[in-house]
């Protein structure tokens, strides 16, 4: 920082040197370097604050330019954050993440320190309009993520559904495909209880300003994870034997035994994806995912073609190599491999070439020393009820299968046909919405603001509801051609085309119902609410009640359906009555304590940068 040079000596100071000598030199000597150390410390604290304000008006400016890009999104998620400190200061980056962040396009206007409470942010009002541009800049990638994700998971039964090959009909192959999934569902979704959590604890620690700590609750989700999921892979080789002992055909379960053990190397990679989607999306940069999920939505679907029906391969002559591809099990295939390959795309591009995660992330990087015995039992506290609630409602979906299965391989066809027809966008507005909700309520709680994180959900689920409305408008009239995308077998279209109404009512009670259990509860850290509900309200209705529809009233499909509707309505109710009865101040308590007590020693003392090292050796030349 430049100095001014010619100061005013202070009065005092100037009639010290003008009155003579009332002792020996040396006093003089020793006094008059200590009244300039004094006055070029004043002068320097009056042009530190013209800096700052200097560098407050163009900060400001810079963000009023900056209307497009990733920058202006991450800062309109964080905007309580980026303004002034308690002390009324414009808060500076260190040196070393300034430096690293001038080469990274998605932060480089976000300036908040990392100690900093920001107890100004809860002073900031909340206001609709920029709520929902918060919740629009974070959402729509997400959206698309999601919709490319379970994009993906379509193509492959689509896939399958248009199989003619081998010894069996399409709807043989999307029933197998179907069973195997039901089961290795059952192993694989519990442990990502350790990646879902982090959309509330991130969030949570940007609204409290502990942005560093979010890079300690990744590293505690990439660990677990890891270690849960690990063990559960051996399940996969015993799918042919677990359908055998349930009963179903020895054929369709051999062909699902054998899809599912090409299904064995991708959940863990899978599973670190999620991880790094969710700490990106929490602070703000969910974009990324979705330009990666777009890529390989296309990766999926080529390698579908060639590995299930020999792509371009198809077309040669026999004389020159003709190949018809894998056939059933080359879905599966395609799937591994880009659910491997994605997240070492995603992990090369956010970790290694842009370093996006520096300004969240712990110093000391990968450290046993940030993950002390009270924060790993904060982490599993809130993880542990939700691995509750996800075997709850993996049992409840797949017992649902199971139980439908009794009508016949043709309605577990049709139910699958339903499911790929409708996943792709209930799955996405789902997934979007419950994760934005989880972000923004933990994040206004975390600032302290119950009645913003109050509002933020009842605004989301608005939109929500007016989507969905939208959505099932427009697919019910269309219903036999939707699922004709999904199979080639006319039967199982046209059964399900009876359904699908039924079925639309029935997703978008549900997808209402997981923005209270999966979002605000979430949010606001009452994960042991949502294992209740599952286990108590949940698992009696759906999968009691579907058990009873199907063995003692002997309805058919539609009847299932039917009966799905009206006990989702009754588990929306139900959730609706906890959040009107929430203590959102209780919460706000909560979520900044937490925080909090995550913060102290998490990062070692800064070092100084070069002004105050500057400031400092002049004031000891100035005294020497």
């Amino acid at each position: 920082m430049g100095r001014r040079r010619g100061r005013r000596r202070p009065a005092a100071a100037a009639a010290a040197a003008a009155s003579p000598p009332s002792g020996p030199r040396e006093d003089d000597d020793l006094e008059a370097p200590l009244l300039r150390a004094e006055e070029e410390e004043e002068e320097e604290e009056r042009d530190e604050i013209r800096s700052r304000e200097t560098k407050r008006v163009s900060f400001e400016e810079t963000r009023a330019d900056d209307d497009d890009g990733e920058d202006d999104e991450a800062a309109a998620l964080t905007a309580p954050l980026l303004g002034v400190s308690r002390d009324a200061d414009v808060v500076d980056v260190d040196d070393d993440a300034a430096a690293a962040d001038d080469d990274d396009d998605d932060a480089e206007n976000v300036p908040y320190d990392d100690d900093d409470d920001d107890d100004d942010a809860e002073n900031v009002p909340y206001d609709d309009a920029r709520e929902l541009r918060a919740i629009w800049t974070l959402g729509w990638p997400m959206f698309v993520s999601y919709f490319c994700r379970m994009a993906m998971a379509s193509t492959d039964a689509i896939m399958v559904g248009h199989y003619k090959g081998g010894k069996h009909s399409p709807g043989d192959y999307l029933a197998a495909a179907a069973l195997s999934d039901m089961l290795t569902t059952l192993l694989v979704v519990p442990p990502l209880a350790f990646n879902q959590v982090l959309n509330a604890l991130c969030g949570q620690a940007a609204g409290a300003g502990a942005k560093r700590v979010a890079g300690v609750w990744l590293q505690q989700s990439v660990f677990w994870l890891a270690v849960t999921m690990t063990p559960t892979l051996v399940g996969f080789f015993f799918v042919k034997d677990a359908l055998l002992g349930l009963g179903f055909d020895p054929a369709i379960s051999a062909l699902a035994g054998e899809y599912a053990r090409w299904n064995v190397f991708w959940p863990v990679p899978n599973g670190w994806y999620q991880c790094m989607r969710f700490y990106f999306q929490a602070v703000g940069r969910p974009r990324p995912a979705m330009y990666n999920g777009v890529a390989f939505l296309f990766v999926n679907a080529l390698l579908n073609w060639v590995f299930v029906f020999g792509g371009p391969f198809r077309y040669l002559r026999e004389s020159r190599g003709r190949w018809e591809g894998f056939g059933f099990v080359g879905a599966a295939m395609s799937l591994s491999c880009s659910r491997c390959a994605q997240p070492l795309a995603y992990w090369y591009y956010m970790f290694v070439r842009r370093r996006a995660h520096e300004r969240y992330w712990p110093r000391g990087g990968w450290s046993f020393r940030h993950h002390t015995r009270a924060r790993t039992v904060e982490f599993l506290r809130q993880a542990a009820p939700l691995v509750g609630t996800l075997v709850f409602g993996v049992v409840v979906g797949q017992a649902t299968t199971l139980l439908v299965s009794k009508l016949g391989t043709d309605a577990v066809a049709a139910t699958s046909a339903i499911s790929a027809a409708t996943v792709v966008w209930s799955g996405a507005i789902n997934a979007m919405f419950s994760m934005v909700i989880a972000v923004r309520v933990g994040y206004h709680l975390g600032r302290g603001d119950g009645d913003a994180a109050r509002r933020s959900f009842w605004l989301s689920t608005a939109v929500v509801s007016a989507t969905l409305v939208a959505v099932v408008i427009f697919v019910a009239p269309f219903a036999e051609p939707v699922l004709s995308l999904a199979t080639s077998d006319r039967v199982v279209a046209r059964d399900a085309a009876k359904v699908l109404p039924v079925a639309l009512l029935a997703t978008t009670l549900g997808v209402l119902n997981s923005l209270c259990t999966g979002g605000v509860f979430s949010g606001q850290g009452r994960q042991t609410l949502v294992t209740v509900l599952s286990f108590f309200v949940d698992i009696p209705l759906s999968v009691g009640g579907v058990a009873a529809m199907i063995l003692v009233f002997k309805t058919n499909l539609r009847g299932v359906y039917a009966y799905g509707c009206a006990a989702a309505a009754l588990e929306l109710l139900i959730a609706y009555g906890f959040v009107w009865s929430s203590d959102w101040k209780k919460y706000a308590s909560d979520a900044k304590a937490r925080q909090a007590a995550a913060a102290p020693g998490e990062d070692p003392p800064r070092e100084e940068s070069r002004e105050e090292r500057g400031r400092g050796e002049s004031s000891r030349r100035s005294i020497a």
